[in-house]
């Protein structure tokens, strides 16, 4: 199986796609992406086992995401029935947690490295009447360690961003999932670093722009009741993403191959 390289032009076409995706169906769209967000961050908000439930949870999570996209562009609604029939396949919901398993081993790593690499500059942070000497931070800031944990961190987000998809759509075994999901980022990380620029541009253009727009008005109290709707679209825009990259990359790409 060999994926395909997405062209330097693609990440304008994912976006546009995602765009059309949320223009179809913006609750449907916001309901999935936010449903997903907020079930990641209050299982990692667990004590002791919480990270590792987000992560076992992640690529559920991936497939309601892409496959309510792919819903959208069907002319349906995104549904949730996907969670449950992964989970009722035995199989499927095996191969899909040894991907969780994987990604929980990478963020537990990346956290690690950073624990282990920053200690040393961060003992040297001064804390007075309980408040941190910001003039202590920044000559002694770990980048060192930030740039170690975010290699190891990235490397997992890629092994298991396709990963869900190609075991719940491809049919590969967890491992085989995992190889082809990282080789497949790495081959089109041009595009992919192309697409994380233009999304940063645009979600940082949109938070200013509605800033001003709230000075202007002089509703700068009420911004956060119009900053909300606003990070949700945008939101389940980014997500939206996923399903034209997977369609570009390994859509029409047999598993047998």
């Amino acid at each position: 199986m060999q994926a395909h390289i997405a062209t330097f032009s693609s990440p304008v076409t994912w976006l546009r796609r995602a765009a059309l995706a949320l223009k179809k169906s913006p609750f449907g769209m916001v309901s999935i992406s936010i449903f997903y967000v907020f079930s990641m961050t209050a299982l990692g908000t667990l004590p002791v086992i919480g990270l590792v439930l987000a992560s076992l949870f992640m690529p559920f999570g991936t497939m309601l995401v892409i496959n309510g996209t792919r819903q959208v562009f069907l002319g349906e609604q995104p549904s949730y029935a996907i969670l449950g029939n992964l989970f009722k396949n035995a199989d499927v919901r095996a191969r899909l947690i040894r991907v969780g398993l994987v990604y929980a081993g990478f963020i537990l790593a990346a956290d690690f490295v950073y624990a282990v690499m920053a200690a040393d500059s961060i003992s040297k942070w001064e804390i007075v009447n309980d408040r941190l000497v910001w003039e202590t931070v920044w000559p002694n800031f770990p980048w060192g360690a930030v740039g170690c944990a975010l290699l190891v961190y990235v490397i997992g987000q890629m092994a298991t961003w396709f990963a869900p998809a190609l075991v719940a759509w491809k049919n590969m075994p967890a491992g085989k999932a995992i190889f082809y999901s990282f080789f497949g980022c790495l081959k089109n990380w041009l595009p992919i670093v192309v697409l994380l620029v233009l999304l940063t541009a645009s979600i940082t253009g949109c938070a200013i722009t509605v800033s001003l727009i709230c000075q202007i008005l002089g509703i700068s109290d009420y911004m956060l009741f119009v900053m909300t709707p606003v990070a949700f679209l945008l939101t389940a825009w980014a997500y939206g993403t996923i399903l034209p990259m997977w369609v570009d990359i390994f859509g029409d790409v047999s598993a047998e191959n």
